[in-house]
């Protein structure tokens, strides 16, 4: 039978975190959400995650049993705050740091939820785009190559969403299409995130793999890219330093809700989600 995953866009600040959990409640109820999924890289008050904050995605919500996150994804602002390695390395925790940076960098690569009798494990993966990005990164091709095909010797059945992390349109989309040629019938979804800015290109690629360039963000809506307006605007205008601080203004989460065949191994239908507070 098809079960239904989300998966939400940038958690910016404290109204993203608030935003986010509003949202994971509501899918779970009103769409009958299997899994609830997050990028959170911009969680600590608006660059990074912290511990506390990762905590509070995970507890189990009100009067729930449920957590908001069952698993985090990060970005290029994975280490901004060191206290979150720990978790990284932590097998038992739904959190990995992007798959394509140095081998020597802490963290696991690549997350796995347990199989239910309902769906089979899903796997999360996440690489760093190469164009534009302040943070180096290796090849995302390969690194997404290297750790499904590690995936298929050792859990044939898991089935597997890439999010990329990445500036560039074109760089996400790619990867999308290589996900269909190479790996169909393991990869279910590939999503874009890190601009904070939804796209309007949500499609089942070749009927089979679940697509969007952007899932957006959750955080303040009345904002560039979830920071305060003015602050931004005059350092662009004045070029003089100015703290960017987090929107608390129209506070809304954005991403996709997606609806997976384990018979097919493939996307049936994808839907994108903005809810706000």
């Amino acid at each position: 039978m098809p079960f239904t995953i989300a998966f939400f866009g940038d958690i910016v600040g404290t109204p993203g975190r608030t935003a986010f959990i509003h949202a994971s409640r509501l899918v779970r109820e009103r769409d009958n959400a299997a899994l609830v999924i997050v990028n959170a890289e911009n969680a600590r008050n608006g660059s990074g995650l912290n511990p506390d904050s990762y905590r509070e995605l995970r507890a189990p919500m009100k009067g729930a049993t449920t957590p908001a996150a069952d698993a985090v994804t990060l970005g290029d602002h994975v280490y901004k705050d060191t206290r979150i390695i720990a978790a990284l390395e932590d097998s038992a925790q739904p959190i990995a740091r992007p798959a394509n940076i140095s081998v020597l960098s802490p963290g696991k690569r690549i997350t796995i939820l347990p199989a239910t009798d309902e769906r089979p494990p899903i796997a999360i993966l996440t690489v760093l785009g190469r164009l534009y990005l302040p943070m180096p990164a290796n090849d995302p091709f390969e690194a997404i190559d290297r750790e499904l095909a590690a995936l298929r010797d050792s859990m044939p059945d898991a089935l597997a969403i890439i999010e990329i992390h990445a500036e560039a349109t074109a760089e996400k989309q790619a990867i999308a299409w290589h996900c269909v040629q190479k790996w169909g019938g393991t990869v279910v979804a590939v999503f874009g995130s890190h601009t904070h800015c939804p796209t309007a290109d949500a499609r089942l690629l070749d009927n089979k793999v679940a697509a969007i360039t952007d899932l957006g963000m959750c955080g303040g809506l009345r904002s560039i890219i979830g920071r305060s307006i003015e602050p931004v605007v005059k350092a662009m205008t004045t070029q003089h330093p100015f703290t960017f601080d987090v929107s608390d203004q129209e506070i809304t989460a954005q991403g996709v809700l997606i609806e997976i065949d384990p018979v097919s191994r493939a996307a049936i239908s994808i839907r994108q989600v903005q809810i706000p507070l």
